[in-house]
């Protein structure tokens, strides 16, 4: 009983007793109850991934599509064994959606120029500089405001956080974000994932702390990008775009590592 979480204000035994029945009936109708249970759980990793960035103009979709692998995950979790639902059905719900946004090719070419604009400063800058350029130095290069770079920074952040969704997801290593692997793992894989764990940590140790804070608030705390900008007395711009320069570096360990 323990792999369920309640929600909604529901009992641990009326959920506990929803699963039994349905999973000795196959009932239907308590199976789509059972779906809106968990459907927080949709809209919750749907918004984490896209919802923020005002390119999906089609969240509904990609919504539906996080109901349709929740249908899935809920025929096929045992839930007599010691693993929660909520884990399961995550990856399951995170996979579909990234897989949705890669079909639709969500992003604007303009975004992803933009994108590509700034790594290349960024890399040109640090290369001249023989260190990390700051703002300033960054909207200079570019001809732009520094007001006009933070809002180019924030909307760029959003490939950053697809594409590092997308390393994690690819390397069917999904368990590693959450510190914990299914009790019926493969001894490899176990260790693969303790292997990513130990590198995706030790590039953690190496960002600064403004770094280290928004993807601890973020990734462990779940706060959101208007919350964490609350907590830190920044614009949610300069969260953005501290969040996406943190998690360029953490695309290249996991580059590196998987390439290794």
């Amino acid at each position: 009983m323990n792999a369920l979480n309640t929600k909604s204000g529901e009992s641990l035994d009326s959920v506990y007793s929803l699963w039994r029945d349905y999973k000795l009936n196959k009932n239907i109708e308590e199976r789509n109850r059972l779906v809106e249970h968990y459907a927080g759980l949709v809209k919750c990793i749907a918004f984490k991934i896209a919802g923020h960035y005002q390119y999906f103009s089609y969240m509904d979709d990609i919504i539906n599509e996080g109901i349709i692998a929740l249908l899935d995950a809920v025929e096929k979790f045992d839930f007599s064994k010691n693993v929660k639902f909520e884990t399961f059905a995550s990856i399951k719900i995170r996979g579909a959606i990234i897989d949705f946004i890669r079909k639709q090719d969500c992003f604007p070419r303009r975004l992803k120029k933009m994108a590509k604009t700034i790594a290349l400063a960024c890399e040109k800058l640090g290369q001249s500089l023989g260190r990390e350029p700051n703002d300033n130095e960054i909207a200079d290069y570019l001809g732009v405001s520094l007001e006009e770079y933070d809002k180019m920074a924030s909307q760029a952040c959003s490939l950053s956080m697809l594409s590092f969704e997308e390393i994690v997801y690819e390397k069917d290593v999904d368990s590693f974000a959450m510190g914990e692997s299914p009790p019926n793992s493969r001894p490899e894989k176990v260790i693969a994932e303790k292997e990513l764990r130990r590198a995706v940590a030790d590039g953690i140790d190496k960002l600064d702390i403004k770094e280290k804070t928004v993807i601890s608030l973020y990734y462990k705390e779940h706060l959101k990008i208007k919350e964490i900008s609350r907590i830190m007395d920044v614009s949610e711009s300069r969260v953005s775009q501290i969040h996406s320069k943190a998690l360029q570096q953490l695309k290249k360990i996991l580059q590196a590592y998987i390439n290794m």
